[in-house]
This record gives C-alpha cells, sequence and structure tokens, in this order.
C-alpha cells in the first residue's frame, strides 16, 4: 500500500481508534493497528476482541493495500507531525516507512492476514437515540459499574430498552444508578450488558450534540456507527440483576435539599474519616434540617443543611463516597432524599424523573 494523507486526519483517526488495544498483551497481533487503503479512503482499526474501532479518512491512495503497524508508537508518532502531510509507504510487506517533508520512519509492520476482521453486526434490530441523551445517561450511571471480577454481569452497563424509552442500569451491589432516555426502538427489548472499558470509550467518541445515533443490536454484540466511525463491542453474556424489585415503591420519609450545599456538606464531613477503615456518615434528620456527623481518631465534624420534610424523622448511616459519587454527576438544583427505615435503601431522585440512586446504608455508630 502506499498512500498520502493529512497529518490533522490521520492523528485524529488513530487517537480514537487506539482506544480499542489491550491494556494486557496477550498476543503481539493485537497490539497493532491494522491500515487498509482502497480506493480514496484508508481505513483504520483496532480491536482487543472484546471492543473494535474502525475509522476511515480521506486519502490519495496511489497503492492498495494493506498493512499492520505497532499501535502505540505509529499513534504517538502520529501526534507529533499532524501539521503535515504524510505519505505512508508500505510497498515493503515488512515496513511501513512515514515520510513527511524531508524526513522519514520506518517501523516494522506485521501481517494483515493474521489480524481479526471487523464483525459487522445484523442491522435489523436497533433504537435510535440522540447523542447528547445517549452519552448523558452514561455519564449518570458509569461510575456505579462494579469492579469485582466475581461479579461478572455487574461489570458493565445494561441498557434495558422498554418500549420507547431505555434504562441505563449500573450497580456495584451496594449501590444502584439508573437514567433513562427517549428512543426510537425498531425491535430491541432485552436487557443487554456493555464492557465497562467499551462503554466508557463509546461515552469518549459520542459528542452530546442534537443529532442521532443508531445502535444495532444482535445476540452477542452492539454496533453504533457514527458516520465515519465505527465500534462493535462484545455483550456480557450474562444476566442483570433484577433491579426493579429492589426499588421501594414508596417511602415513610422524603428531604428536599439543595444538592450544591448538601454535596458540599458531606465532602466536608467526609474528610474526618477518609482515610480510615470505618468510612461513614451519620445523618440525622428531623425539624426541616438534615444533620450530618462524622468522627475519628482526629476529631469529629458537624455539619446542619436546611431542608424541606415530608414525614418522620430519621436517624441512618451512609459510606460518604457512595452519596459523593451520585451528587457529582447531578446537575439539578434541588434533589430528594427518600427513606423507610434506618436499614432499608435509600433513593436520591430529581425532579425531571430522568434518574435515580439507591443507596444501601451503613450501621449507625455513635
Amino acid at each position: 500500500m502506499k498512500v498520502l494523507c493529512q497529518g490533522n486526519e490521520l492523528s485524529d483517526a488513530l487517537s480514537k481508534v487506539v482506544k480499542a488495544l489491550p491494556v494486557k498483551r496477550n498476543n503481539p497481533i493485537l497490539d497493532g493497528i491494522k491500515l487498509t487503503a482502497v480506493g480514496d479512503t484508508l481505513t483504520i482499526f483496532a480491536t482487543d476482541l472484546e471492543l473494535a474501532i474502525e475509522k476511515k479518512i480521506n486519502a490519495q491512495v496511489l497503492i492498495e493495500g494493506e498493512t499492520v503497524v505497532p499501535g502505540k508508537l505509529f499513534t504517538d508518532y502520529a501526534k507529533k507531525i499532524e501539521e503535515e502531510q504524510i505519505e505512508l509507504d508500505g510497498t515493503v510487506t515488512t515496513k511501513l516507512v512515514i515520510r513527511y517533508l524531508d524526513s522519514e520512519l520506518q517501523i516494522n509492520c506485521m501481517s494483515a492476514d493474521e489480524y481479526p476482521v471487523f464483525n459487522e453486526v445484523n442491522t435489523e434490530n436497533s433504537i435510535i437515540v440522540l447523542k447528547k441523551d445517549f452519552k448523558e445517561i452514561i455519564g449518570k450511571v458509569l461510575f456505579d459499574v462494579a469492579s469485582d471480577e466475581g461479579r461478572p454481569n455487574l461489570r458493565g452497563v445494561c441498557l434495558n430498552v422498554k418500549g420507547d424509552m431505555v434504562e441505563a442500569v449500573a450497580s456495584d451491589g451496594y449501590r444502584l444508578a439508573i437514567a433513562n432516555a427517549p428512543v426510537k426502538n425498531d425491535g430491541v427489548m432485552n436487557k443487554i450488558i456493555i464492557p465497562t472499558k467499551s462503554i466508557t470509550e463509546l461515552s469518549r467518541l459520542i459528542d452530546d450534540g442534537e443529532e442521532t445515533v443508531t445502535v444495532y443490536v444482535e445476540k452477542n454484540y452492539v454496533m453504533v456507527d457514527l458516520f465515519h466511525t465505527k465500534i462493535v463491542t462484545r455483550l456480557i453474556g450474562e444476566e442483570f440483576l433484577n433491579y426493579e424489585k429492589i426499588i421501594p415503591p414508596n417511602f415513610g420519609t422524603v428531604a428536599t435539599i439543595d444538592k450544591k450545599m448538601f454535596e458540599n456538606a458531606v465532602e466536608r464531613v467526609s474528610l474526618i474519616n477518609r482515610v480510615g477503615k470505618n468510612s461513614n456518615v451519620k445523618i440525622e434528620i428531623k425539624e426541616n434540617a438534615i444533620m450530618l456527623n462524622a468522627k475519628s481518631e482526629d476529631g469529629e465534624i458537624n455539619e446542619k443543611v436546611v431542608i424541606g420534610l415530608n414525614g418522620k424523622d430519621l436517624t441512618i448511616g451512609f459510606n460518604p463516597k457512595y452519596l459523593i459519587d451520585c451528587l457529582k454527576v447531578i446537575d439539578e438544583p434541588f434533589i430528594t432524599f427518600n427513606f423507610n427505615t434506618s436499614t432499608s435503601p435509600a433513593v436520591i431522585e430529581g425532579e425531571s424523573g430522568k434518574w435515580k440512586y439507591l443507596i444501601l446504608p451503613l450501621r449507625v455508630i455513635g
């Protein structure tokens, strides 16, 4: 192969595709990025066999062909020559020569015949969703994905399509995050679980524009087509938890709180025991106020936040990190904090009804 292309277009494409390279080195060929020159297009492709990203850019193709180059080296080098027109010469099968101005780099290549092919997904079943909505619901729940390898069904984000709505759901076993958005549904009805790495990179590749994105769903794969970029990911073949059954239908205590004031108070209170083994904050709700208390051998912190209270008084404890994680992704000025007892799950919601967070309490100490 031999092509001419613009350095900035090549570098931008590589910066996206390189995200599909494996974290751990198991197979040398998968450390490479495949280049395919056909017609007037250079196709750039990488995969770790779970996630695959393909990006096409315009190019002047002098000789058609394909090769596999060391992925990270090629990507890092392309960043340094973004302002130049670049010639990629792979006519010598074991090397790729990169020429720009009066300089050149020669890097060793691998055979494209050994590289996995891009797995096109059947387009029969799909959902169509606004880019900004899809990006938002992923961002609202991604922090809550489990890292425990013993819970494979929780090591990703579940997309649960319900008619003309899709719920993004994540849980680490101690808390639950749900966010929803409207979709146009064409035959997708099942819960699908997208692995953490794949859903993270997908979120990064999608902008928050008003255009739509189509998500194609097969039994074991999902494909997202972003014009000149395609992302395919293998799904987690486990059954997600039956989260609908663990959300309380009603509550005995409902506190309406200024989100920013509450977030700041929790962050301050959490400072006192953040390095200890028993990180917890005690919350006492009564008389239109929420009192927060945390203590350790270093001292004690108390905070008070005015609230609107509907229901009975309550004392309950939480891991402050669980509160802070969800508060940081909430972009509404007020929240409702909903409780039943000191030992039952609490739920944080907003006025929009687009998201909710369920958190299991801790035993109150002191």
